[in-house]
C-alpha cells in the first residue's frame, strides 16, 4: 500500500490509511469491488508469463484453477510450461453442473482431457470457490503437499482463483480484507504472497493468463454477464432438422448439412442469458446482420458492431454421438445420435472445439475418436451438489 502515487498499484488515500489501516483496499480494488470499474487494463500477456515463471519457479506445487463450464478455454494455454512441476488441478464451478453429476465420473473426464493435452502426473480435485464444496479438501491436500513451502496459483483470467482464496481466507479466519473478487479480467496485476495459517504454506495468487479465442473476451461487461452463467445448466433439446440452424443468442450459428438419422437431437448448453432460436438456414446472415426477437438482445448494438468488423467464418464439423462442440467463453451442444455434419458460423478468431461429451452417458468409442481439440481450435459415489 502506498499513498504517493494515484496513478501506481497499492494506492490507498493517505487519510485512508491513517483511518483504517487494517481493512484498507487500494483504489483500484475498490472500484472493482462496489463499482466493476477497472482503472487500468489486465497486464500484457508476456508480462503475465513473466510473472507466472518466476511464481512457479522453486515453488513445491503449482495450483491450476480451471473452469468446470468453460473447461477448453481455461486449458487452452501452453500446459507443457507446467509438466515439470508437481500439479493439482482444482475445477472451480461444479455448482453451475447438473446437481446429479457423477464427481468421479467428473474427474475421470477431466484426466482423460489432461492426459490427451501430455499431462501424466496430475491430481484433480473439484471445487465451488462461491459455495465451498471441496474447497476444504483441497486445502488440506495442498498441506500435505507444500508443507512450509509455497504453493503458486495460476490459471486463465476469470476462473475463480481470487474467488478460491477468498473462499479459503474466510474459512480461516485471516484478519483484513480478502483478496478482490471480480467479474472483470485482470483483477489481479502482479504475484501477491497470502499466508492463512502462521505455520503453514504460502499462497502465491498471479495474474490470470489471457486465453486466445474466448469469446466473453470480446464483450461489454453487460453482455458478458448474460453469456457467463450464475446458475446451474439445463440442457435445451432440439431435434435436428436438415436446413435448419440453432442460433446461440447473436454469436453462433449451428447449422445440420446433408442426411440426419432419425432421432438425433442436439443439447444445448449455455447461460440463462443466452437466447436459442430455429431459423432455416437461408435466413442465418440476416439473424447476424439485423437481428430480431430475443436474439436482438445479446449481444448489444455495440458488441454486434465490433463483431460484425471483425467478419464472420463457417467452419465444417463432423460430429459423433456422446461429442460436444464447443465455442469457447459461450456454451457447446452435445450430440445423441448422428452422427451429422455440420455448418457452425462464428466471428472470426473465436475458438471452437470437439470432444467426448462432458455431461450424461459415456461413449468410450467415441472419446477415443475424438481430438483433443479442432480449432480456427477417489472412487466414490458423489455429486456435484
Amino acid at each position: 500500500m502506498q499513498s504517493k502515487e494515484p496513478e501506481a498499484p497499492g494506492f490507498v488515500p493517505a487519510e485512508v490509511l491513517e483511518r483504517d489501516a487494517a481493512d484498507a483496499v487500494c483504489r483500484r480494488c475498490f472500484r472493482l469491488r462496489h463499482y466493476g470499474d477497472i482503472s487500468h487494463g489486465p497486464p500484457a500477456a508476456a508480462a503475465v508469463w513473466d510473472a507466472i515463471k518466476h511464481a512457479t519457479k522453486g515453488a513445491a506445487c503449482v495450483l491450476l484453477v480451471t473452469d468446470a463450464f468453460d473447461f477448453e478455454a481455461s486449458t487452452g494455454i501452453p500446459l507443457r510450461d507446467f509438466r515439470a512441476a508437481r500439479l493439482v488441478v482444482a475445477v472451480n464451478k461444479v455448482d453451475l453442473l447438473p446437481a446429479r453429476t457423477p464427481a468421479e465420473e467428473l474427474e475421470h473426464w477431466v484426466l482423460e482431457r489432461l492426459t490427451a493435452a501430455g499431462l501424466r502426473q496430475v491430481e484433480v480435485h473439484l471445487v465451488s470457490a462461491r459455495t465451498g464444496w471441496g474447497t476444504r479438501a483441497l486445502w488440506e491436500r495442498l498441506k500435505e503437499v507444500a508443507g512450509h513451502g509455497t504453493v503458486a496459483v495460476v490459471g486463465v483470467t476469470n476462473v475463480g482463483k481470487s474467488a478460491l482464496l477468498a473462499r479459503w481466507s474466510r474459512a480461516l479466519g485471516r484478519e483484513g480484507p480478502a483478496p478482490t473478487v471480480s467479474a472483470v479480467p485482470g483483477t489481479t496485476l502482479a504475484p501477491l504472497p497470502l499466508r492463512l495459517e502462521p505455520d503453514g504454506f504460502t499462497l502465491l495468487d498471479t495474474p490470470g493468463i489471457p486465453p486466445q479465442g474466448r469469446i466473453s473476451d470480446w464483450l461489454c461487461p453487460d453482455c458478458a454477464r448474460r453469456v457467463v452463467p450464475d446458475k446451474r445448466l439445463n440442457g435445451r433439446l432440439w431435434s435436428v432438422v436438415p436446413g435448419q440452424a440453432l442460433l446461440l443468442g447473436g454469436f453462433a450459428a449451428v447449422t445440420a448439412r446433408g442426411r440426419v438419422p432419425e432421432d438425433t437431437v442436439l443439447i444445448a448448453y449455455g447461460a440463462q442469458g443466452l437466447p436459442l432460436h430455429r431459423t432455416r438456414a437461408e435466413r442465418v446472415s440476416q439473424f447476424f446482420q439485423a437481428p430480431s426477437g430475443s436474439i436482438a438482445a445479446v449481444p448489444c448494438r455495440q458488441c454486434r458492431a465490433r463483431l460484425s468488423a471483425e467478419g464472420f467464418e463457417e467452419h465444417s464439423v463432423t460430429l459423433r454421438h456422446a461429442q460436444d462442440l464447443v465455442v469457447h467463453g459461450l456454451g457447446w451442444v452435445s450430440l445423441r445420435g448422428g452422427p451429422l455434419e455440420l455448418t457452425l458460423r462464428l466471428p472470426r478468431g473465436i475458438s471452437w472445439t470437439v470432444r467426448p461429451n462432458l455431461l450424461g452417458p459415456k461413449d468410450r468409442v467415441a472419446a477415443q475418436r475424438a481430438p483433443l481439440a479442432q480449432e480456427s481450435a477417489p472412487a466414490r459415489r458423489t455429486s456435484c451438489e
